[in-house]
C-alpha cells in the first residue's frame, strides 16, 4: 500500500487566498512546487466572467502538468464571491503527481474555504474544462432551490404515495428496473472490460440508468463523485495486500448532504439493497465492501484499503499467539492474574 505526501501552502498562498476571497481576482492557478502549494499565476477580471472564462481558462491548462484553478464567478452569497474549484489532471501526467493532487486537493479547498465553493469541475482534457463543459456540467447535476417547511411536507407525502402505489416494494425497499445501457455495463464489469460504473435514478420514469462507465484509477474515484446529486457507483478497486496483488469490488452510495430533495434521498435509499440484491443474484458479482459517503473528501486508496481490510482482521494475524519454543523445557507455570483490587483470579 503506498502513501501519498498531502502538500501544504505557504504563508505567501495563504495571504493571496485572503487577497483573492475578497474580489479583486478573476482567476489563479496554484500547483505543487517541492510539496508545497504554490500561487503560479493570476489575472483580475476583464470582462464578465462568462466572456473572461475560456480566454483566462484554457491557456492555463498544460499537458502533463496537474494543477488546481480558481475561477470567480460575479454572484455572491453569504461568504462573499462564489467561485469553481478545478482540478486538472491529464491523463498523461506521472501518477505521483496525479496521486499527490488527488491527495492534497481538500487541503486546498480548506485553506480557501469551502463556502466560497460554489462548483468543483475534475478533468483530464480541455474539454471536460471549458466554458461548454461548465455549461454541460451544470445542467448535469443542478439541484432544485432548497424547499420550504410545507413545500418538504407535502414532497414526503408525494413520496408516501409513490412507495403506497409501487407493486414491487418489499420490506427491503423498491426495486427500479435497470435500463439496457446499465446491464450491458454490469455485463462489462462482471467480464473485466471496465473497472467503474456509475448509476443514478431517473425519478420521473422510476427506472436505474447509467450515467458514465470512464476507466477509472484509484487517484481519479474522489472526482467521480458529484458534490451535488446522488449516485450508485461500482468499482474494481485494485491494490497490494500481503504481497499479492487484489481485486475488490466496492459499492459506493453518495449523497451530497441536504442539497438533495427529500424524494430524492428516500427513493435512493429505498432502491439501494434491491439493486444491490439483483447485482449479486443476476450478474453474479460478488460486492466486498458497501459504503455511504456525503462527498468525494478523503475517499483514497489508504481509506479503500482499511475499509477492504478492517484494521482488526489485519491486527488479528498480526498479534496471533506463537507458538511455543520447542524442546524440553520441564513442566508449564501456572500464572496467576492479580485483579484491580491486588488480589489473585
Amino acid at each position: 500500500l503506498c502513501l501519498y505526501l498531502i502538500a501544504a501552502a505557504t504563508p505567501e498562498l495563504k495571504q493571496f487566498l485572503a487577497r483573492a476571497r475578497r474580489g479583486s481576482i478573476r482567476i489563479m492557478k496554484i500547483i505543487i512546487s517541492n510539496e508545497e502549494l504554490v500561487l503560479d499565476s493570476y489575472r483580475e477580471p476583464a470582462q464578465s466572467w462568462d466572456k473572461d472564462f475560456d480566454q483566462f481558462l484554457l491557456p492555463l491548462l498544460k499537458p502533463q502538468e496537474p494543477c488546481y484553478i480558481l475561477y470567480r464567478l460575479d454572484s455572491q452569497n453569504a461568504q462573499g464571491h462564489e467561485w469553481i474549484f478545478i482540478a486538472w489532471s491529464p491523463d498523461q501526467s506521472p501518477v505521483r503527481q496525479k496521486m499527490m493532487y488527488a491527495a492534497t486537493r481538500a487541503t486546498l479547498k480548506k485553506e480557501f474555504g469551502g463556502g466560497h465553493i460554489k462548483d468543483e469541475m475534475f478533468g483530464t482534457v480541455e474539454d471536460d474544462l471549458c466554458f461548454q463543459g461548465y455549461i454541460r456540467h451544470r445542467a448535469s447535476c443542478s439541484s432544485p432551490a432548497p424547499l420550504t417547511a410545507a413545500e418538504q411536507e407535502l414532497q414526503r407525502i408525494k413520496v408516501t404515495e409513490v412507495l403506497m402505489k409501487s407493486k414491487t416494494q418489499t420490506l427491503q425497499g423498491l426495486a427500479f428496473p435497470l435500463q439496457e445501457d446499465a446491464k450491458r455495463a454490469l455485463q462489462q464489469l462482471k467480464q473485466k472490460r471496465i473497472n467503474y460504473i456509475q448509476l443514478k435514478l431517473d425519478v420521473e420514469k422510476e427506472t436505474i440508468e447509467l450515467v458514465h462507465t470512464k476507466p477509472t484509477e484509484t487517484h481519479e474515484l474522489p472526482f467521480r463523485i458529484p458534490t451535488d446529486s446522488p449516485r450508485y457507483h461500482f468499482f474494481i478497486f485494485k491494490h497490494s495486500h500481503q504481497g499479492q496483488i487484489q481485486e475488490a469490488l466496492v459499492f459506493i452510495y453518495s449523497m451530497p448532504g441536504y442539497t438533495c430533495s427529500i424524494k430524492e434521498r428516500m427513493l435512493y435509499s429505498s432502491c439501494k439493497n434491491r439493486l444491490l440484491e439483483e447485482v449479486e443474484r443476476d450478474y453474479h458479482l460478488e460486492v466486498t465492501k458497501k459504503m455511504e459517503i456525503d462527498s468525494g473528501d478523503g475517499l483514497t486508496e489508504e481509506f479503500l484499503y482499511e475499509e477492504v481490510h478492517p484494521i482488526e482482521h489485519t491486527l488479528k494475524q498480526a498479534f496471533a499467539k506463537p507458538h511455543g519454543p520447542g524442546g524440553k523445557r520441564g513442566n508449564k507455570r501456572l500464572i496467576k492474574e492479580r485483579g484491580e483490587n491486588g488480589g489473585e483470579n
